[in-house]
């Protein structure tokens, strides 16, 4: 009796802990759902080589069997869609050689099975692109296809047989330990006996996976596409990983640099103001009421020649001023009347009357008869206003019939490609340290100037600057636009000279330039610069010679997150 109440003390111990251990894992059934997962973080980017010489840069892109080639110039990631590449794969038995296929966006390709299979392979092309050739050489890595969470659920799959192995076992030892303690029941050793029967099963029972076994539907959700990594960002060191195909679309384009020696300058700001000697205004000397001319107003941007009438007026006169002159009018044409026959009867007497009686009556007709021509028309004489210069019409404030003050300016005429900038200066030692002037245009353009000449009266408690614009063809200037002017000293400094394109701003408002790394990465570096024209830099610090600049597309390429 209590051989058998041992055994089925022990019987329950083997028991209990089998179901203790079995409720760590967790059987799924049909319908279990986790509901949708958060989208995973990264992507599998695609297989790729990257290769570059002095003279070309080539990456390839391998979408299955098939390489996509972008080859671009090494110095300004310039594109090269004209060239003859020939691939060859490195194999034990044999190489692989082909000739990649032009593609009508500008890229090349070649396709062989080979570039599905996993593995490293060593390759070499060969590039011809007009006169220049040259070999790269690459490693191409290409690894499993099936991602590692697929992997890992088939793995939860292949392996929920080997739990129930386990199960199956641990109870087989648990009834084999039970009728070995009740054969050795009669020693007094039941309870050491018993307790490591119970221990080595519960040992056994924790070597079994832990791990929860789907059943027939069970189901996470739909799990969200993994994020591309084929696409541009920002790595965690600050740097930016951007594809050849996004280089492409953002027309990036890089420049080496080289330390050179570069004037030292002066920024000024100043306005456009006309040139006195090919520059005009027109002005009436008298009130009147404007009148159409023979080739009617002139209009803004109208090309005049010099002495070319532009508009005419006709004076305007008060009532009582018109009768005034119709009157003194009427009595000179009295007093004209009167001193001609005065002077018939004196020339009828002639040489019975001094001769001199006889000039001072011909006198005082011709004076009458001057004041009468000059006094008549004056009520009806109009003004013609005339182009002093050949020019353009810069600005016109009349139209027809307007009646205008003397003196006010009708018309203003310039010569657009015969300008001047004047600017203000504070320190007076820079005139003596001009060596050179350019004018900043929109679009990181410029123009040379030519200095003129300052003045020696404080404007403002500055100094006024004047120069000239050099050339034949008019700049895309307004007579008093705002402008700026970067003088060039005689002083020189060290730096590299860069477009202004080039500098950006960062997050933190810091000026910085990418420069090309890699085939496919940009790093940001901290600048300081100074202005040297209106499209050019001198950066004085945060470079290196030989350093490959971006030049174009800087400011798509700083938005890259």
């Amino acid at each position: 009796m209590k051989r058998f109440s041992f055994l089925t003390n022990t019987l329950r111990i083997c028991a209990i802990t089998f179901l203790a251990v079995l409720s760590l894992s967790t059987q799924a059934g049909p319908g279990h759902d986790h509901g949708d997962e958060a989208p995973t973080a990264t992507g599998v980017a695609s297989p790729r080589v990257s290769t570059h010489s002095d003279l070309f840069e080539l990456v390839g892109i391998v979408d299955h069997n098939k390489m996509t080639i972008y080859l671009d110039r090494f110095s300004t990631n310039e594109p090269i869609t004209q060239a003859q590449i020939e691939l060859e794969i490195a194999q034990d038995k044999s190489p692989i050689k082909l000739i990649a296929k032009a593609e009508a966006d500008g890229t090349f390709s070649v396709t062989n099975d080979l570039l599905e299979k996993p593995g490293t392979y060593a390759l070499s092309f060969t590039v011809t692109a007009g006169k220049d050739t040259d070999l790269l050489a690459g490693e191409l890595k290409i690894g499993a296809t099936v991602s590692e969470a697929e992997q890992a659920h088939d793995h939860a799959h292949t392996t929920s047989w080997l739990a129930y192995a386990g199960y199956a076992a641990a109870a087989i030892g648990a009834v084999f330990v039970a009728l070995l303690a009740w054969r050795w029941q009669r020693r007094r050793k039941l309870v050491t006996l018993s307790a490591i029967a119970t221990g080595a099963i519960v040992i056994a029972m924790m070597q079994v996976p832990q791990r929860a076994i789907a059943g027939p539907g069970h189901d996470h959700g739909d799990a969200a596409p993994a994020a591309n990594s084929n696409a541009p960002k920002r790595l965690p060191d600050g740097s930016v990983f951007l594809p050849k195909p996004s280089q492409r679309q953002l027309l990036v384009r890089t420049v080496p640099v080289k330390q050179e020696s570069a004037p030292q300058t002066v920024e000024l700001l100043g306005r456009v103001v006309a040139d006195p000697n090919a520059g005009g205004k027109v002005q009436p000397t008298q009130a009147g009421r404007i009148e159409v001319g023979a080739r009617g107003l002139p209009t803004l941007g109208q090309a005049v020649r010099k002495g070319e009438v532009l508009a005419i007026v006709r004076p305007t006169v008060s009532a009582i001023e018109r009768a005034n002159q119709g009157a003194q009018s009427a009595e000179l044409r009295s007093n004209l009347e009167l001193a001609r026959k005065r002077l018939a009867r004196l020339e009828q007497l002639e040489g019975t009357v001094p001769q001199k009686e006889i000039e001072a009556a011909r006198a005082e007709v011709q004076s009458l008869s001057e004041r009468t021509a000059l006094v008549a028309p004056s009520v009806s004489t109009v003004e013609s206003l005339v182009a002093p210069v050949s020019g353009v019409i810069a600005a016109s404030n009349v139209v027809a019939g307007q009646v205008v003050d003397a003196r006010e300016i009708l018309f203003e005429i310039i010569d657009p490609a015969r300008l001047m900038v004047e600017a203000t200066a504070f320190d007076v030692s820079i005139l003596s340290n001009i060596a050179s002037a350019n004018l900043a245009l929109p679009q990181n353009q410029s123009a040379a100037l030519r200095f003129s000449g300052a003045g020696r009266t404080l404007r403002e408690g500055a100094i006024p600057l004047q120069f000239r614009t050099t050339g034949v063809t008019a700049l895309p200037l307004a007579v008093g636009q705002p402008v700026k002017v970067i003088v060039q000293t005689k002083s020189q400094t060290q730096g590299f000279v860069v477009p202004n394109a080039a500098v950006v701003k960062n997050p933190s408002n810091q000026d910085i330039v990418w420069v090309h790394t890699g085939e496919e990465q940009f790093a940001a570096r901290t600048v300081r610069w100074q202005a040297l024209d209106g499209g050019r830099v001198t950066v004085v610090d945060g470079l290196k010679a030989d350093e490959r600049v971006v030049m174009q597309g800087a400011a798509l390429l700083n938005q890259v997150r």
